[in-house]
């Protein structure tokens, strides 16, 4: 188990990623594990023209079991969940060694975030099954997804 858990996007307006339902799912399973083991919790969100900070489709999808008071919350305007935001100072309050993400979109903000990450000498785990995305033009989520997986286990991350 790493030593922080960072949630990316699971969003409102992101609700129509593969399997996301599924993957909230998995994460609440992850994030239980967490605050059992008394552990940080990050939730990043995309605000953006389309995402605009002030609406519903900036919230957490409801079913997702995040706490107010307890989490930290972390707000982006790019893919890159570090850039511009306080995510680094806010890892290095907790003694942040390694890190744990999920989420989506697997070929945007996940994946820039992980390798901004290990840039940063972060050790990085991601879960299987528990990143999504949407289907592309040329391929479908799950192979997005597959695909990614297979760059970043070893070279990026480690895949558990």
């Amino acid at each position: 188990m790493a030593d922080v858990l960072i949630v990316i996007d699971m969003q409102n307006a992101l609700k129509r990623m593969a399997n996301f339902d599924k993957v909230v799912a998995g994460i609440n399973e992850r994030i239980a594990l967490y605050r059992q083991a008394r552990k940080a919790i990050f939730f990043v969100q995309t605000a953006d023209d389309e995402i605009p900070s002030d609406t519903k489709k900036f919230q957490l999808a409801a079913d997702l079991d995040f706490n107010e008071q307890r989490d930290e919350f972390i707000v982006k305007t790019t893919p890159d969940a570090f850039y511009h935001t306080n995510l680094e100072a806010y890892l290095k309050n907790y003694n942040t060694k390694s890190l744990e993400v999920c989420g989506g979109q697997a070929e945007y903000c996940v994946d820039t975030t992980i390798r901004v990450a290990r840039h940063l000498d972060y050790q990085v785990e991601v879960k299987r099954d528990l990143v999504t995305t949407f289907d592309s033009k040329l391929l479908d989520a799950a192979t997005i997804v597959k695909h990614h997986e297979s760059i970043w286990d070893g070279t990026f991350a480690k895949l558990i």
